[in-house]
Parts: structure tokens; C-alpha cells; sequence
């Protein structure tokens, strides 16, 4: 995965880094001994959350999208798209929901189990990876969405596919990061 290559991955990892070390307590804490690495784990972690969190946001803005797609194919009486549409929309709600409940990719402090900071920068690129899935989404339901406005709905179907596709490739993803980070619960 190497080092954080998304502009937008970049700019949440170094807020929340910024976040974390501000003020006196951040300071202070800078002497004790053992505090600076647990504070760079919490701080990747805290980078990690806010990811996740901005993740599904924009994918909850997808959806949005999505639900005004689903308006328009049965306003159009588009009925052989109905039915993906309905999967797409569970399927978003699924995706969203696991992505802003997440677990962080993070040991407490004191715990048997530790987690390395390239093993956290992994969690951490993995997550930033799902942000080109849900781009792609919001590509194909905009150009869908251009086609309809303009009255041509015989693609109707090939936009809908390729919009199912991506959202099966976003859960498949995300079920691999799941699977990744289930290597370090019990």
C-alpha cells in the first residue's frame, strides 16, 4: 500500500495529527517516557476515524444521488432497473453504516495485542483507497443522470449495471479490510 498518495487522505492525516499534539497537555506528554509512541498510534488512529467518518459522508452523498436516480427510472417507467436500484440503495446503507462504525485498526495502551505503525498506516491507506470506489460511483451516476435530463434512457440499464458493479467492488474492498483488521481481534 506504501506512503498516503490521496490529496484529501493527506490533508485528514495531518489535521488530526495537528489536532492531537496541540495545546499544553500535548507539550507536557512529550516528556514522559513511552507517551510519544502511543501518541503517534492515537494519532493515526484519530486520522484513521476521521477518514472513515469523511469516507462515509461522501458516500452517503452518493446515495442522495442515487435516490434521485431511483426517482427519475420510475418517473420514466424505466422498470428493468427497479430492482438494482433497490439492492444499490440497501447496499450503500450496509457499506455506510460498517464504514462509520468501524474499529479503528488500534491497540489500547497496555494491551497484549499491538498493532505497528506500518500494519496503521496500512489500515489507513486501505480505507482511503474505497474514496476512488465511491468517485467512480458518483462518475457513472452523474453521467446517468446527464443522459435522462437530456431524454435518452436507452443506456438505462448499462448505467445501472455499471454503478451495481462498482458498489459489489466498493463491499468486496471493504470486506477485505474487515477481514484484515479481524487478524488482530479474538
Amino acid at each position: 500500500m506504501g506512503k498516503v498518495t490521496d490529496p484529501i487522505a493527506k490533508r485528514i492525516r495531518k489535521k488530526a495529527a495537528k489536532d492531537i499534539k496541540g495545546g499544553f497537555f500535548g507539550r507536557i506528554t512529550h516528556y514522559i517516557p513511552g507517551w510519544h509512541g502511543y501518541q503517534e498510534k492515537n494519532e493515526r488512529r484519530a486520522a484513521d476515524k476521521v477518514l472513515r467518518e469523511f469516507i462515509a459522508d461522501q458516500l452517503r452523498l452518493v446515495k442522495q444521488d442515487l435516490e434521485k436516480l431511483q426517482m427519475m427510472v420510475v418517473d420514466y417507467n424505466l422498470s428493468k432497473t427497479w430492482e438494482t436500484f433497490d439492492r444499490m440503495l440497501n447496499l450503500t446503507d450496509k457499506i455506510e453504516s460498517g464504514i462509520r462504525y468501524a474499529d479503528y485498526g488500534y491497540a489500547a495502551w497496555g494491551s497484549k495485542e499491538k498493532i505497528n505503525e506500518k500494519e496503521l498506516d496500512q489500515v489507513y491507506e486501505f480505507d482511503a483507497t474505497l474514496l476512488e470506489d465511491i468517485g467512480a460511483i458518483n462518475d457513472v451516476a452523474e453521467e446517468f443522470q446527464e443522459e435522462m435530463n437530456q431524454g435518452k434512457f436507452d443506456e438505462a440499464w448499462n448505467y445501472t449495471f455499471r454503478m451495481w458493479t462498482v458498489m459489489q467492488r466498493l463491499e468486496e474492498k471493504w470486506n477485505q479490510r474487515e477481514g484484515y483488521m479481524k487478524g488482530y481481534q479474538d
